[in-house]
Protein backbone atom coordinates (compact mmCIF):
# COMPACT_ATOMS: atom_id res chain seq x y z
CA UNK A 1 0.00 0.00 0.00
CA UNK A 2 3.12 2.52 -0.17
CA UNK A 3 5.58 3.89 2.50
CA UNK A 4 4.89 2.93 6.38
CA UNK A 5 5.52 5.41 9.18
CA UNK A 6 5.61 4.63 12.49
CA UNK A 7 4.28 7.00 14.98
CA UNK A 8 3.55 4.86 18.20
CA UNK A 9 3.81 1.22 19.51
CA UNK A 10 1.04 -0.01 17.44
CA UNK A 11 -0.22 2.13 15.65
CA UNK A 12 0.82 3.99 12.13
CA UNK A 13 -0.01 5.83 9.29
CA UNK A 14 0.48 5.06 5.69
CA UNK A 15 -0.81 6.02 1.93
CA UNK A 16 -3.86 4.06 1.46
CA UNK A 17 -6.71 4.08 -1.63
CA UNK A 18 -9.49 6.30 -2.01
CA UNK A 19 -11.81 3.92 -1.86
CA UNK A 20 -10.31 2.41 1.47
CA UNK A 21 -11.49 5.89 3.01
CA UNK A 22 -14.90 5.21 2.37
CA UNK A 23 -16.30 2.84 4.43
CA UNK A 24 -15.03 5.35 7.42
CA UNK A 25 -16.18 8.39 5.99
CA UNK A 26 -19.28 6.95 6.17
CA UNK A 27 -20.02 6.11 9.23
CA UNK A 28 -18.60 8.77 11.18
CA UNK A 29 -19.16 11.74 8.44
CA UNK A 30 -22.11 11.06 6.82
CA UNK A 31 -23.97 8.28 7.94
CA UNK A 32 -27.19 8.89 6.33
CA UNK A 33 -25.69 8.84 3.31
CA UNK A 34 -24.35 5.38 1.43
CA UNK A 35 -21.14 3.93 1.10
CA UNK A 36 -20.73 5.07 -2.72
CA UNK A 37 -21.47 8.29 -2.38
CA UNK A 38 -18.57 8.72 -0.26
CA UNK A 39 -16.79 8.45 -3.61
CA UNK A 40 -15.43 12.06 -3.91
CA UNK A 41 -15.01 14.35 -6.96
CA UNK A 42 -11.01 14.42 -6.52
CA UNK A 43 -10.54 11.02 -5.31
CA UNK A 44 -9.07 10.07 -8.38
CA UNK A 45 -7.19 12.78 -9.54
CA UNK A 46 -3.18 11.71 -10.11
CA UNK A 47 -1.99 14.09 -7.34
CA UNK A 48 -4.70 13.66 -4.78
CA UNK A 49 -3.09 11.14 -1.67
CA UNK A 50 -5.05 9.30 0.98
CA UNK A 51 -3.87 8.53 4.33
CA UNK A 52 -4.98 6.00 6.61
CA UNK A 53 -4.14 5.45 10.52
CA UNK A 54 -3.78 1.69 11.49
CA UNK A 55 -3.93 0.62 14.82
CA UNK A 56 -2.75 -2.85 14.82
CA UNK A 57 -3.79 -3.38 11.45
CA UNK A 58 -7.61 -1.90 11.60
CA UNK A 59 -8.11 1.13 9.51
CA UNK A 60 -9.42 3.91 12.44
CA UNK A 61 -8.61 7.21 11.05
CA UNK A 62 -8.42 8.67 7.37
CA UNK A 63 -7.57 11.77 5.64
CA UNK A 64 -7.75 12.72 1.87
CA UNK A 65 -5.88 15.35 0.41
CA UNK A 66 -6.05 17.34 -2.67
CA UNK A 67 -4.47 19.81 -5.01
CA UNK A 68 -7.58 21.97 -5.14
CA UNK A 69 -7.59 25.85 -5.11
CA UNK A 70 -10.03 27.80 -2.65
CA UNK A 71 -10.46 30.80 -4.95
CA UNK A 72 -10.85 33.35 -1.54
CA UNK A 73 -7.15 32.28 -0.22
CA UNK A 74 -4.15 33.53 -1.16
CA UNK A 75 -0.80 30.64 -2.29
CA UNK A 76 0.89 29.68 -5.12
CA UNK A 77 0.61 25.55 -4.11
CA UNK A 78 -2.89 25.42 -2.26
CA UNK A 79 -4.34 21.55 -1.18
CA UNK A 80 -7.46 20.76 0.75
CA UNK A 81 -8.20 18.57 3.53
CA UNK A 82 -11.12 16.77 2.97
CA UNK A 83 -12.74 13.70 4.44
CA UNK A 84 -10.72 14.03 7.98
CA UNK A 85 -12.52 10.84 10.09
CA UNK A 86 -11.70 9.05 13.41
CA UNK A 87 -13.34 5.74 14.35
CA UNK A 88 -15.13 7.15 17.48
CA UNK A 89 -13.64 4.53 19.80
CA UNK A 90 -10.49 6.28 18.85
CA UNK A 91 -11.06 9.72 19.25
CA UNK A 92 -8.90 11.86 21.53
CA UNK A 93 -6.12 9.50 21.57
CA UNK A 94 -3.66 11.23 19.01
CA UNK A 95 -5.01 9.56 15.64
CA UNK A 96 -6.07 13.12 14.05
CA UNK A 97 -2.55 14.67 15.00
CA UNK A 98 -1.02 12.10 13.52
CA UNK A 99 -2.60 12.02 10.09
CA UNK A 100 -1.74 15.66 10.12
CA UNK A 101 2.05 14.70 11.14
CA UNK A 102 2.01 12.19 8.32
CA UNK A 103 0.77 15.17 5.63
CA UNK A 104 2.45 18.16 6.45
CA UNK A 105 5.75 16.30 6.23
CA UNK A 106 4.43 15.25 2.54
CA UNK A 107 2.98 18.69 1.61
CA UNK A 108 6.44 19.98 2.39
CA UNK A 109 7.72 17.67 0.05
CA UNK A 110 5.33 19.27 -2.62
CA UNK A 111 6.77 22.68 -1.54
CA UNK A 112 2.72 23.42 -0.87
CA UNK A 113 2.19 26.54 0.77
CA UNK A 114 -1.66 26.78 1.65
CA UNK A 115 -4.05 23.90 3.15
CA UNK A 116 -7.34 24.24 3.72
CA UNK A 117 -10.47 22.72 4.42
CA UNK A 118 -14.03 23.01 5.28
CA UNK A 119 -14.43 22.22 8.98
CA UNK A 120 -17.26 21.12 10.92
CA UNK A 121 -18.30 23.10 13.93
CA UNK A 122 -17.37 20.53 16.02
CA UNK A 123 -14.23 20.20 14.69
CA UNK A 124 -12.63 23.90 15.00
CA UNK A 125 -10.90 23.52 18.42
CA UNK A 126 -8.71 20.48 16.82
CA UNK A 127 -7.60 22.61 13.50
CA UNK A 128 -7.09 25.59 15.14
CA UNK A 129 -4.83 23.45 18.30
CA UNK A 130 -3.04 22.40 14.66
CA UNK A 131 -2.31 25.74 13.71
CA UNK A 132 -5.54 26.39 11.63
CA UNK A 133 -7.36 30.22 11.09
CA UNK A 134 -10.84 30.57 10.42
CA UNK A 135 -11.38 32.48 6.97
CA UNK A 136 -14.88 34.43 6.71
CA UNK A 137 -17.95 33.40 7.91
CA UNK A 138 -19.97 30.68 8.94
CA UNK A 139 -21.96 28.37 6.33
CA UNK A 140 -24.06 25.70 6.24
CA UNK A 141 -23.41 22.59 4.15
CA UNK A 142 -26.85 20.90 3.87
CA UNK A 143 -27.81 17.64 5.32
CA UNK A 144 -24.47 17.98 8.00
CA UNK A 145 -23.99 21.31 9.76
CA UNK A 146 -22.11 24.36 9.94
CA UNK A 147 -18.99 24.85 8.63
CA UNK A 148 -16.10 27.31 8.94
CA UNK A 149 -13.23 27.65 6.00
CA UNK A 150 -9.98 27.12 7.69
CA UNK A 151 -6.58 27.36 6.64
CA UNK A 152 -2.70 26.92 7.86
CA UNK A 153 -0.18 27.99 5.79
CA UNK A 154 2.74 25.78 5.32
Amino acid sequence: MGYISPFASGMRVQFIRARDTWQLRQQVLRPHQTVEEMDYPNDRNPDSFHLGALDMNTLVGIASFYKEKHEGMNGWIQWRLRGMAVDPHFQGKGVGRMLLKFAMDELKVKQVDVLWCNARENAMGFYQAHGFLIHGEPFPIEGIGMHYMMYRRI
